[in-house]
């Protein structure tokens, strides 16, 4: 499961009422910077490095990203992830609204599974009245969603038929290293079955072990022997059989 994101809201009285605006308007960032605070919130949760949504608005302002009268352009998303080195892509320019049972809403959920989060432009509905992003992080029974505007149960854990009746363009935000960090396997330690098995550094303290009755094994077929004994022992118990020996408290 994807780790939930740090969580930002435009209308933060911290930063709401400063400007996210071109020559000809008075927009501020809780009217109209959803688009940046939803790329804030999926920057600073991947980098682990402060960026807020004034930060993101500012960004998106200074390279031409904040649209006259409305809000971010749709171009705005690669370009500022791509400042923290995370690869940001559109789905493609397919419309999904009013289109719930669309291939492109099955896409995403498999993204979300491999450790992508993903960003989506909800058109008219629960979410907005006109046009608006918001940050999916994982789904199961419900959307779960980091909404820019809103902390209301049904926007942040969606009825997952509502959403996708609402969304309309989607881009997968590439957070696998960051989401799978602690899901890596571990190298498998080897396991040695007999003697003869035990590269020739540890074989010396494990024969002695064996030679005093303190490692039997099992399944052996001729007790006069010592290396058709199955013994099974890993890399950690030789390595402690030669600190024993090395103590010289195998003599």
């Amino acid at each position: 499961m994807n780790k939930r994101p740090v969580s930002y809201l435009q209308t933060d009285p911290r930063w709401k009422n400063k400007p996210y605006r071109v020559k000809g308007e008075t927009a501020t960032i809780g009217g109209s910077g959803c688009g940046p605070t939803a790329a804030a919130m999926l920057i600073e949760t991947i980098t682990g490095k402060t960026f807020t949504p004034e930060d993101a608005c500012n960004w998106s302002m200074a390279h031409g990203y904040k649209a006259l009268n409305q809000g971010t352009y749709y171009a705005y998303f690669t370009p500022q992830f791509a400042e923290f080195g995370i690869d940001c892509q559109m789905l493609n320019w397919t419309n999904t609204y009013g289109k719930p049972d669309h291939a492109n809403h099955e896409k995403v959920v498999e993204k979300l599974k491999e450790g992508y989060y993903a960003i989506a432009l909800m058109n008219k509905g629960l979410w907005t009245s006109s046009g608006h992003f918001v940050v999916l992080w994982w789904q199961d029974d419900k959307v779960r969603i980091n909404d820019p505007a809103s902390t209301k149960d049904a926007r942040v854990n969606g009825d997952i038929r509502t959403f996708r009746s609402q969304a309309k363009y989607y881009w997968l935000v590439d957070a696998r290293k960051y989401n799978n960090a602690n899901d890596e396997e571990e190298e498998e330690m080897p396991v040695y079955e007999k003697l003869n098995d035990v590269p020739a550094a540890y074989r010396p303290a494990v024969q002695k072990i064996m030679e005093k009755g303190a490692l039997s094994g099992y399944s052996d077929p001729d007790p006069s022997r010592l290396d058709d004994n199955v013994l099974k022992v890993s890399e950690d118990f030789c390595r402690i059989a030669v600190v024993l020996n090395n103590l010289g408290l195998l003599d």
